[in-house]
Protein backbone atom coordinates (compact mmCIF):
# COMPACT_ATOMS: atom_id res chain seq x y z
CA UNK A 1 0.00 0.00 0.00
CA UNK A 2 0.92 3.47 -0.47
CA UNK A 3 1.16 7.13 1.57
CA UNK A 4 -1.16 9.30 0.68
CA UNK A 5 -1.55 12.89 0.91
CA UNK A 6 -4.62 15.30 0.90
CA UNK A 7 -4.46 18.82 -0.70
CA UNK A 8 -6.96 21.44 -0.39
CA UNK A 9 -6.37 23.40 -3.35
CA UNK A 10 -7.46 27.12 -3.05
CA UNK A 11 -8.47 28.04 -6.68
CA UNK A 12 -12.07 27.68 -7.06
CA UNK A 13 -12.18 26.45 -10.67
CA UNK A 14 -9.12 23.70 -10.82
CA UNK A 15 -8.64 21.76 -14.07
CA UNK A 16 -6.99 18.81 -14.48
CA UNK A 17 -3.39 20.27 -15.67
CA UNK A 18 -3.04 22.75 -12.67
CA UNK A 19 -4.43 19.60 -10.18
CA UNK A 20 -1.52 17.23 -12.01
CA UNK A 21 1.34 20.22 -11.41
CA UNK A 22 0.19 20.79 -7.25
CA UNK A 23 0.25 16.49 -7.28
CA UNK A 24 3.97 16.30 -8.77
CA UNK A 25 5.13 19.33 -6.45
CA UNK A 26 3.71 17.59 -3.41
CA UNK A 27 5.97 14.06 -4.70
CA UNK A 28 9.02 15.59 -5.59
CA UNK A 29 9.10 16.56 -1.83
CA UNK A 30 8.52 12.70 -1.03
CA UNK A 31 9.90 10.93 -3.64
CA UNK A 32 13.11 11.11 -5.87
CA UNK A 33 12.26 10.94 -9.30
CA UNK A 34 8.63 10.69 -8.90
CA UNK A 35 6.21 9.43 -11.94
CA UNK A 36 3.03 8.83 -12.76
CA UNK A 37 1.35 5.53 -13.27
CA UNK A 38 -2.38 6.06 -12.24
CA UNK A 39 -5.03 8.98 -12.06
CA UNK A 40 -8.65 9.52 -11.82
CA UNK A 41 -10.43 12.75 -12.98
CA UNK A 42 -13.61 13.04 -10.74
CA UNK A 43 -14.86 16.20 -13.11
CA UNK A 44 -14.90 14.20 -16.22
CA UNK A 45 -15.25 10.53 -14.65
CA UNK A 46 -11.90 9.50 -16.39
CA UNK A 47 -9.28 7.41 -15.24
CA UNK A 48 -5.50 6.21 -16.57
CA UNK A 49 -5.24 3.00 -17.02
CA UNK A 50 -8.59 2.27 -17.56
CA UNK A 51 -8.44 -1.40 -16.57
CA UNK A 52 -12.44 -2.73 -16.97
CA UNK A 53 -11.72 -6.61 -16.40
CA UNK A 54 -10.89 -5.31 -12.47
CA UNK A 55 -13.99 -5.90 -10.76
CA UNK A 56 -13.22 -6.01 -7.15
CA UNK A 57 -12.03 -1.92 -6.51
CA UNK A 58 -11.61 0.55 -9.50
CA UNK A 59 -9.08 -0.13 -12.72
CA UNK A 60 -6.93 2.44 -12.04
CA UNK A 61 -6.10 1.95 -8.32
CA UNK A 62 -5.43 -1.79 -9.26
CA UNK A 63 -3.11 -0.83 -11.61
CA UNK A 64 -1.26 1.25 -9.44
CA UNK A 65 -1.04 -1.61 -6.59
CA UNK A 66 0.09 -4.00 -8.61
CA UNK A 67 3.29 -1.37 -10.58
CA UNK A 68 4.97 -0.01 -7.27
CA UNK A 69 2.42 3.06 -6.39
CA UNK A 70 4.49 4.48 -3.55
CA UNK A 71 2.41 7.49 -3.18
CA UNK A 72 -1.67 9.08 -3.48
CA UNK A 73 -1.76 12.23 -3.93
CA UNK A 74 -5.58 13.69 -3.39
CA UNK A 75 -6.82 17.17 -4.76
CA UNK A 76 -9.92 18.71 -3.74
CA UNK A 77 -11.08 15.77 -1.49
CA UNK A 78 -10.18 13.04 -4.31
CA UNK A 79 -11.46 15.43 -7.25
CA UNK A 80 -7.83 14.51 -8.59
CA UNK A 81 -6.39 11.68 -7.75
CA UNK A 82 -2.62 10.77 -8.62
CA UNK A 83 -0.58 7.89 -7.45
CA UNK A 84 3.18 8.08 -8.14
CA UNK A 85 5.99 5.53 -8.25
CA UNK A 86 9.73 6.54 -6.99
CA UNK A 87 11.63 6.04 -4.30
CA UNK A 88 11.22 7.36 -1.12
CA UNK A 89 13.52 10.08 0.14
CA UNK A 90 13.58 8.95 4.04
CA UNK A 91 15.30 5.63 2.56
Amino acid sequence: MYDTVNIEASETVLDYARAKKLAEIEAENILQEPMIIAWYDRKKNEEHPHVPECQHKPGWIAYAEGHEGKLQVNINKDEYCFIFTGINKST
